[in-house]
């Protein structure tokens, strides 16, 4: 196991927040500039609302704010449940699904534990769990249109 130093893990969360926040800034304003072509699907709206209370929690995390990282996380927990987020159903899909929020309600206790630095090492497994299940996808609908 490796150990990382509180004062590394702050920076880079805090690098990764100011990413995040340039990166939704950017985003938002080329949308505004372009005029809409058509509604986002409910998908991509539950998607928008993820990357929102994911905001939330990172802010939270870096700030070391435990009442921000429980209201991040019950919307990401609730979002998970929706039925909308139920876009595959085979069990590669489920474990991702249950590993994000196993990961998520291990921060949350954990920040209000005020044991930041645990939070901050459950919010990177839930975020790699994302990844995890986002490429899932991915490589299943690849194969589907093969």
């Amino acid at each position: 196991m490796f150990s990382i130093s509180r004062q590394t893990l702050r920076r880079f969360l805090v690098i990764t927040l100011c990413a995040a926040a340039a990166a939704a800034t950017s985003s938002f304003s080329t949308a505004q500039d372009e005029p809409k072509k058509e509604k986002q699907n409910p998908i991509e709206t539950r998607m928008r609302a993820k990357l929102s209370a994911s905001a939330t929690v990172l802010e939270g995390l870096a700030t070391e704010d435990a009442a921000l990282v429980s209201e991040g996380s019950k919307v990401l927990l609730d979002l998970s449940k929706a039925e909308v987020w139920q876009v595959l159903k085979d069990t590669e899909y489920r474990e991702h699904t249950q590993g994000f929020r196993n990961a998520v309600r291990r921060m949350e206790e954990a920040a209000k534990e005020k044991q930041f630095a645990s939070a901050q090492l459950e919010w990177l497994e839930a975020t790699k769990k994302c990844f995890d299940c986002h490429n899932h996808i991915r490589k299943t609908k690849n194969a589907a249109t093969k």
